[in-house]
């Protein structure tokens, strides 16, 4: 008996009762007066929900089992679910492809569905195989319950051929709705909205240099250029001054010194432009000098800087970003002996890269080191073991010098944060760096070796 039936007959009771006692009974009032008790309110049940799980023919899941009182599959033969041993999970077996629900009963008295989709072959193996397959056609793959639907608009019958034997590859799993496109009709690329490409390049050179020279210094010729003057004042009788000037004369020097440094460079260029649209950056300047040729003064100019070049293409099914890189770096640097005009140093760079949305690279890298020895003195004394430094000098100079072009791409409506970790890593060793070129490793130098910087 519900609580609304027992308290209906309590108040019946209590009724029959005060009749009996009488109607003037102070009981028989308190009785009558006394309140009924209210009926319970029932709890809201929850609403139900739904989940979706897609499995492969042969493959098994898990899923949680806990304050489950009672379940149901929907359509028997698609997918087998057991209860584990300690009924605290369930294991679901694609057994075909199909699609069905599992209903779980709660404890509470709330439901859930479970929408389970088993496909014949795991889809997204599929769907990077439809991906290599259809590479170069407007025409895109979507799942659909448990198949994956073609779609798109193909230009030629041949397309459209190509299109149907594709499908026909994954029988009971891959459907085409793939149409010939009638002439004049704008194609599904074409009709597609124009994305801005963002490409961030890093130029980032290390330097380190030491040299020293010791010894004794002597002239390479003696007596040459040797001058004298006198003048005489006849009117006073006597001579006014006299000089004598001997060039290159046979006196040694002493050559003791020693130089030691490093230094570092980083060039950053963004360029953003269209899909397939090309894009120029130009960043640098122009060095004037006045050059002596015979009787006239001319304007020598010197250009230094960083030109690029960039073509990119962006493909949204594969979040793939193909490019064309010409690349032009260039600086001053210091004029050769008997020069008054600086020289130029160059790095130049043409290469077609593909990469996918958050990848970084190295386009270039360079590492040289240069070992400068020279031994100048009387000949033969100069040659003597332990003595020879009395009559010669000897000077040494090592160069060493390491960059490397790094290149970021993204997409200006969705930027990846993994995109710069590349060159984040070697922009902390830019900062760090103190001299040790040992210690550099702007990238992997090893042939095969990947194109990150090494943790």
């Amino acid at each position: 008996m519900t609580a609304a039936g027992r308290a209906r007959l309590l108040r019946l009771g209590l009724g029959l009762w005060a009749c009996l006692v009488g109607p003037g009974s102070a009981a028989a009032g308190l009785l009558l007066a006394a309140p009924a008790h209210a009926e319970p309110k029932a709890e809201p049940k929850k609403a139900p929900t739904t989940e979706d799980i897609t499995l492969a023919v042969g493959e098994t899941l898990t899923l949680s089992a806990r304050g489950v009182r009672n379940y149901s599959v929907g359509v028997a033969g698609i997918v087998d679910v057991t209860l584990t041993s300690d009924a605290s999970q369930f294991v679901l077996i694609g057994k075909a492809p199909g699609s069905t629900t599992l209903l779980l009963i709660r404890s509470d008295g709330s439901q859930s569905t479970v929408s389970v989709a088993v496909f014949a072959r795991p889809p997204g193996i599929v769907e990077k195989e439809l991906a290599d397959l259809l590479s170069g056609l407007s025409v895109q793959a979507r799942r659909v319950g448990p198949q994956l639907v073609l779609d798109g608009l193909v230009t030629s019958e041949a397309d459209l051929r190509r299109v149907q034997q594709i499908a026909s590859l994954y029988p009971a799993q891959v459907t085409s709705l793939v149409q010939l496109s009638e002439p004049g009709t704008i194609s599904a690329a074409a009709a597609a909205v124009r994305s801005l490409i963002r490409i961030d390049f890093y130029f980032v050179q290390y330097d380190k240099n030491s040299s020293y020279q010791v010894g004794v210094g002597w002239p390479d010729s003696v007596g040459r250029g040797a001058t004298a003057s006198y003048a005489y004042d006849f009117l006073a009788g006597a001579a006014q001054s006299a000089t004598a000037t001997v060039a290159s004369q046979p006196l040694p020097r002493l050559d003791l010194a020693a130089s030691r440094g490093w230094a570092k460079v980083i060039k950053q260029a963004t360029v953003i432009t269209n899909n397939d649209a090309e894009a120029t950056y130009s960043n640098g300047g122009e060095q004037n000098f006045s050059v002596n040729t015979g009787l006239t003064i001319g304007l020598e100019r010197i250009q230094f800087g960083t030109d690029l070049t960039v073509l990119p293409h962006f493909d949204a099914s594969k979040s793939e970003i193909s490019m064309r890189v010409v690349a032009d770096v260039s600086d001053l640097s210091s004029a050769a002996s008997g020069s008054s005009l600086p020289g130029r140093v160059t790095s130049k760079l043409t290469t077609h890269v593909s990469l996918k949305l958050g990848q970084s690279l190295v386009l270039s890298g360079i590492r040289t080191q240069s070992l400068t020895h020279s031994n100048t003195g009387l000949p033969g004394l100069s040659e003597i073991p332990l003595l020879g430094i009395l009559f010669g000098s000897r000077a040494h100079v090592n160069l060493e010098t390491e960059g490397a072009i790094f290149v970021v791409p993204s997409v200006v409506q969705s930027v990846p944060d993994a995109a710069a970790e590349l060159v984040q890593a070697a922009l902390d060793r830019f900062e760090a760096y103190s001299g040790d070129m040992s210690g550099v490793k702007a990238y992997d130098r090893r042939p095969g070796g990947g194109a990150g910087v090494p943790r």
